[in-house]
């Protein structure tokens, strides 16, 4: 949604925002490929990114910047998911890994796991005559 002041001069006379740069693929995939190694750029390195990719200094300068607080977002939102992980209890965590379709051997010992209410059914157990 944009803020007020973005659709034109108010009543203050105030200015017109910049509108929203839509990046081409290519430069978000050669700005991406360059994030990978490098999380902060000199400026030296930063004007010529920006020359070759037919952006200006600041443009680099803040997708960077978006960049980097997306990447702690993400991070932050991993962290909290093994923390919540971490507080069940093993039996409902082999139970997901057997949803999962590949049980650890470390959770589930046994065929099926511990207490998960999972069983097989005669035709499934092999008796050696």
């Amino acid at each position: 949604r944009a803020a007020p002041e973005a659709l034109g001069p108010g009543p203050a006379g105030r200015k017109r925002r910049k509108s929203r740069t839509a990046f081409t693929a290519q430069q978000v995939l050669e700005l991406e490929r360059r994030f990978v190694f490098q999380k902060y750029l000199a400026p030296a390195e930063r004007d010529g990114l920006a020359t070759r990719l037919g952006l200006a200094n600041a443009q680099v300068v803040t997708w960077f910047q978006n960049r980097r607080a997306k990447l702690k977002r993400d991070v932050e939102e991993m962290r909290a998911d093994v923390a919540s992980l971490r507080m069940l209890s093993p039996q409902v965590l082999c139970s997901l890994a057997l949803l999962d379709g590949t049980p650890d051997p470390g959770l589930c010992p046994g065929p099926a796991g511990p207490d998960t209410g999972l069983q097989r059914s005669d035709e499934e157990i092999q008796v050696d005559d």
